[in-house]
């Protein structure tokens, strides 16, 4: 007997969709049409003046796109078996089935050449239509994994390049003179040095061939050397260059990618091996995604001066407040956001340990500019600038006779000579002051407003875009197509909270700091328990090295 035999066919009848789902979709499609989006899609378009019969609708393809990205993941493949079994994607697409292979053509044609204005462009429409107050922003960042061989990558070769230059130096310097600082040499001076030390060869009527059973000269061998050296700096310049200035590697299968430790890693679960990755920075306000980056730096810091400068381009104005993690408190973002306008609610580096009262400040300065130790006595400035270029907006201050004083094992824990009898601090008073304004503003009650909404609105961002959207790996490569991507995915987000927002089940409408809030303080901090828990885990330190140092020993 067969029991999965079809023994009769059946005729299906499409069934239409609701008409409360038809009426979501016709109010996006009216966003859409408001925004003027369409035009930005007529001006990219190729397929104009080709002739024929279009085999699809542009504008309904773009629709049906983003309609797709707030639904799933937005594979390409997933969106052409949406296109021909899914209702919603048929009325979007008025019937037609385009396969993958046209949706990523249109995406690399119209999303990745005019991203920043299409989705400026929306969410300026969006802004419009629901009058968003968009005054506190939060700014957030997550690192996405590449789609890129794991196995692949290439170190920038900083340390063999400084060692290439000192050998050529050494070569050079024995039959050139060069001026007494040089220490660099690019491929094209080597090769200029090269054909001048040919020259001097023939002049000696002597031979370059190498190889086994010819006796070679001094110079001869220095010779096929720089040959080499050449052939190496080429190699090393290449490199470099594909890396650019601000990152130290790259993956060959993917050139933009780099090499970043994720915070879930598949292989020990630790999060220290490195992986291919892209940065991406987004900037929420009452839930929606208002601006995005996909930047190639691994840390923070550095990405919140262009996320607000491409925030100022789309809205031609920068946000009130913004609220953003101890990641991005840099002094150099404090003074951008203080030069702007914009008010600092950014949480300084030792936010969480001045929280739990673990944390205290080894200097303070007074309105005068001067700076005084834990134990109260004036430092003195140092001239003669500083040591390293990242340290051009710190000073040098050093406090004298540190025999007696109290604090001395805990100011000087960190040092690497701990008995010094003098106390140097690297400091900066403009840094100083943003943080005490950043510090107070946390402690606000608008800052307890800020800080509770800061959780909720983009780290619920990224994590409806991880869990629910399934989308936490890039499936492009290069760094317009991962940011054409992410800009698909942000407006997918967008447009699942728009939809909630129609249906009546999303809201705009964030925890407010109530009236007579007092203000928050930090936790008082004691030195006596600081030094006495840093005696502690010093002990608990030598105790270990000691244990560890006998067994050694006894094994041997």
């Amino acid at each position: 007997m067969a029991y999965f035999t079809t023994k009769q066919g059946y005729f299906f009848l499409c069934s239409d969709i609701s008409s409360e789902e038809k009426r979501k979709l016709d109010d996006f499609l009216l966003v859409l049409e408001e925004s003027g989006v369409g035009r930005i899609i007529e001006d990219a378009d190729d397929r104009k003046g080709a002739g024929g019969r279009p085999s699809y609708n542009p504008y309904r393809m773009f629709a049906t796109i983003l309609y797709a990205f707030s639904r799933h993941s937005g594979s390409l493949r997933r969106i052409e078996e949406s296109m021909r079994f899914d209702t919603r994607f048929m009325y979007l697409m008025e019937q037609d089935e385009p396969s993958y292979v046209t949706i990523s053509r249109f995406c690399n044609n119209v999303v990745v050449t005019r991203q920043r204005e299409i989705f400026s462009c929306i969410m300026s429409a969006i802004i419009r239509k629901y009058k968003f107050d968009v005054s506190d922003v939060f700014v957030d960042g997550t690192k996405l994994e590449a789609n890129s061989n794991k196995y692949k990558f290439v170190w920038k070769p900083r340390r063999k390049h400084d060692r290439l230059n000192e050998g050529l130096r050494t070569i050079i310097s024995s039959y050139f003179d060069l001026p007494p600082g040089k220490k660099e040499f690019i491929s094209k001076e080597i090769a200029g040095f090269l054909s001048r030390l040919k020259e001097k060869i023939e002049k000696a009527g002597l031979a370059v061939a190498s190889g086994s059973g010819h006796r070679q000269a001094q110079i001869v061998r220095d010779f096929h050397s720089l040959e080499k050296m050449l052939l190496k700096t080429l190699e090393y310049e290449e490199i470099e260059a594909i890396c650019g200035p601000g990152r130290n590697s790259y993956y060959k299968t993917d050139r933009d990618a780099t090499a970043m430790c994720l915070k879930a890693d598949y292989y020990s679960g630790l999060g220290s091996n490195m992986h291919a990755a892209y940065s991406l920075q987004i900037l929420v306000a009452k839930g929606f995604i208002l601006d995005y980056l996909v930047s190639q730096d691994r840390a923070d810091a550095r990405t919140l001066i262009p996320l607000l400068d491409s925030y100022h381009a789309d809205y031609a104005s920068y946000p009130r407040r913004l609220c953003a993690d101890s990641g991005y408190g840099s002094l150099d973002n404090y003074r951008h956001m203080d030069s702007v306008g914009i008010e600092n609610f950014v949480k300084p580096p030792a936010w969480q340990k001045m929280v739990s009262g673990e944390y205290v400040d080894l200097y303070r300065f007074d309105e005068e500019g001067n700076l005084f130790c834990l134990d109260g006595r004036k430092a003195v400035l140092l001239e003669g600038g500083n040591t390293h270029s990242r340290g051009k907006d710190t000073r040098f201050y050093r406090v004298e006779n540190c025999r007696r004083c109290s604090y001395k094992p805990y100011c000087m824990r960190a040092l690497k000579e701990r008995n010094g009898q003098a106390r140097t601090f690297e400091a900066s008073r403009e840094l100083t002051a943003f943080r005490s304004a950043a510090i107070r503003n946390l402690l606000s009650p608008k800052g307890i407003e800020m800080r509770i909404n800061r959780s909720s609105q983009v780290e619920g961002a990224f994590g409806v875009i991880k869990q629910d959207m399934d989308y936490d790996r890039v499936r492009r490569r290069g760094l317009d197509n991962v940011s054409a991507e992410c800009m698909l995915v942000c407006l997918g987000y967008n447009l699942r909270k728009l939809f909630a927002l129609m249906e009546g089940r999303g809201k705009t409408d964030y925890w407010m700091a109530p009236d007579g809030l007092e203000p928050e303080t930090l936790k008082e901090i004691s030195m006596k328990k600081l030094m006495k828990r840093h005696l502690k885990s010093k002990n608990e330190t030598l105790r270990k090295e000691y244990k560890y140092k006998k067994g050694t020993v006894a094994k041997r």
